[in-house]
């Protein structure tokens, strides 16, 4: 009795062994696209209802052990159909994981707002882009901020039809305007200064309400105003705007621009308008608005290496313009004081010759400008640029 039990016993060990020893095998395929089948690594192997499992090779083999309270075996990997198969033979062979329904790249796009302020500066500064220009038929760089709620502009002289800024309720003395970080429009410069910048070569503006930081210059008390001009490497080859209206006003907007090499870049850029239309619309004698003309011309360089850094700049401008106010009948001509009309007739031309250069590392460099005026008056001012050397030559002419 005791040898049969013992017997048994034996034979119920070795039947339990032999059947932990038993491994299922097989291979994860796929069919790529030329229609040949690879193996599919890293997909899972486990038993369905259960813990038990293991992963493919790098070749798509798999063996996991046998065990006979289970039927079933799942396969699934990220990209792939899950498929669930019996489990009848040792060997299960070949294995076919087909891939899910793969869709189109999506691709999420937001436009950015043409008015931006921005969070991770310190100060308040709202950047405006060239998309804002749009919105005005035609602009230049006073007109541009009637459709801006960060800045009011008012007119300071309805004879003159000058205009003046306001931010924080002070007017433009207080404001500092430079264009691309160079101090541009000062002193006596204002009452027309804003008109000089045509909105077809600005690229963008940044505005910054109260107190700015004293690298651009001290003016900045309410405010600081810094104006970016299109760059002749990024520009587009050609633009062309023609503009007129109602009021016989007229312009005219080009800009040609040429690669030369990887680094180097011309533009030349033109504007002019003119406004000889005599508007008297409530019949007192007196011009609505001023008559009067302008022409500005630009040339352009621009170098750029963006292996060692260096940036450069060199501009050529001449600037003519021309007003007349006062009374329909008053003649222009002679500016002759025999009869009692009211008149002004104003000329300014402008050289400006303006030489820039930038580095990545930080250097102090200085230039000079030098006003010319016809009772020959003559003013030095020093200016302090960072990062940059200027050379500035202006000649503005005064008539009467």
């Amino acid at each position: 009795m005791e040898i049969r039990s013992l017997l048994l016993l034996f034979l119920l060990a070795l039947g339990t062994s032999s059947q932990a020893q038993i491994q299922v095998i097989g291979k994860v395929i796929e069919f790529n696209e030329k229609g040949k089948t690879i193996g599919v690594p890293d997909a899972n192997i486990y038993w369905l209802s259960s813990t038990l499992g293991t992963v493919t090779d790098s070749l798509g083999n798999f063996k996991i052990p046998y065990h006979n309270t289970l039927r079933k075996l799942v396969i699934s990997s990220v990209g792939y159909r899950p498929d669930t198969i019996p489990v009848n033979r040792p060997n299960l062979g070949n294995i076919v994981l087909y891939t899910r329904v793969v869709l189109d790249e999506v691709v999420v796009e937001k436009e950015v707002a043409s008015l931006q302020k921005s969070l991770f500066k310190i100060q308040n500064v709202v950047s405006v882009d060239s998309r804002e220009m749009l919105k005005a038929a035609c602009c230049n760089l006073s007109e541009s901020f009637e459709t801006n709620p960060t800045v009011d502009v008012n007119i300071s002289d309805a004879v003159l039809g000058a205009k003046q800024i306001q931010m924080l309720g002070l007017n433009s003395p207080y404001l500092l305007f430079t264009q691309e970080n160079m101090p541009s429009i000062r002193g006596a410069s204002q009452v027309f200064g804003l008109s000089f910048i045509p909105g077809s070569w600005i690229d963008g503006i940044q505005i910054t309400k109260g107190a700015g930081t004293v690298i651009n210059g001290y003016e900045s008390i309410s405010g600081h105003i810094n104006s970016e001009l299109v760059k002749p490497l990024s520009d587009k080859t050609f633009f062309l705007n023609l503009y007129s209206n109602n009021y016989e006003r007229y312009e005219f907007n080009s800009r040609l621009n040429q690669t030369i090499g990887d680094n180097l870049g011309v533009g030349m850029y033109m504007h002019a308008n003119l406004r000889d239309g005599i508007i008297d619309a409530n019949g007192d004698s007196f011009l609505d608005t001023p008559l009067g003309h302008q022409v500005n011309f630009m040339n352009r360089w621009q170098y750029m290496n963006p292996q060692s850094g260096w940036v450069s700049f060199a501009t050529i401008q001449y600037l003519s313009d021309t007003k007349k106010m006062g009374q329909t009948d008053f003649d222009f001509q002679t500016l002759s004081d025999r009869f009692p009309h009211v008149g002004s007739f104003v000329k300014k031309t402008i050289y400006q010759v303006l030489l820039c250069r930038q580095a990545e590392y930080t250097h102090r460099g200085s230039g000079f400008f030098r006003l010319f005026y016809r009772w020959r008056r003559y003013h030095w001012r020093r200016l302090i640029c960072g990062n940059r050397y200027c050379i500035c030559i202006y000649h503005w002419r005064n008539v009467g």
